[in-house]
């Protein structure tokens, strides 16, 4: 669920940006905001009848153009990419653990592995301290960095999970002794079958004492 957390965004919906960066990348629309992400940013269209603003999802994130790129947006993207590596080798992991059986080493490098997942995913929030939100805009939460929150937390869930518990394999048991239902012929009886359990009679003998 984590993993899927961090992939339910499309790059252009992690913070909403308000501020004069609104018009540098707009020239000056007239737009009170901006749906801004890693990737590109999404302008909401002005509605008449409504007398408001709305985002289309349905449309396609615009690049940046004239917002410079600084060293916070470039270590949250390498933080990001991070987080989806680590929790997705921890994802597949923790789903082949339903097939396969993993020692109780194998299974503690896998807790780190998530772990690591949630504190990269926690500096992914570095791209909040980037040039385009500081001065006179602000940049908050939104739609995509609200999807990040929940996955560190079920990431870090995870992790808690796996350091504290080992599921111990449970063993296979193999019942032993005849199978009731199996039937085995009779000697000197015919097509008669006898099952197990099951007492035999004595053939019988003549007046001489022997068998007939």
């Amino acid at each position: 669920m984590a993993w899927i957390a961090s992939l339910f965004q499309d790059g252009c919906d992690y913070a909403r940006l308000e501020g004069e960066n609104v018009n540098v990348l707009t020239g000056s629309s007239g737009a009170p905001y901006l749906e801004v992400g890693f990737n590109g940013y999404r302008e909401p269209i002005y509605y008449p009848d409504e007398e408001m603003y709305e985002v289309r999802f349905t449309d396609a994130c615009v690049e940046y153009s004239g917002v410079p790129i600084d060293w916070n947006w470039k270590l949250a993207k390498i933080f990001a990419f991070f987080s989806l590596v680590f929790g997705g080798g921890g994802a597949l992991f923790l789903w082949f653990s339903s097939c396969f059986v993993f020692g109780p080493g194998t299974w503690r490098w896998a807790g780190y592995e998530v772990f690591a997942a949630s504190i990269f995913q926690c500096f992914a929030f570095l791209w909040f301290n980037n040039a385009m939100c500081k001065g006179d805009n602000k940049c908050s939460f939104f739609f995509g960095s609200k999807s990040d929150i929940v996955a560190a937390l079920l990431w870090l869930i995870s992790a808690v999970a796996i350091f504290t518990k080992y599921p111990v394999p449970a063993p296979k048991t193999v019942e032993s002794g005849p199978d009731p239902n199996v039937e085995i012929p009779v000697a000197g009886a015919g097509n008669r079958k006898m099952a197990f359990g099951e007492p035999q009679l004595a053939a019988p003998t003549n007046p001489s004492g022997e068998i007939s």
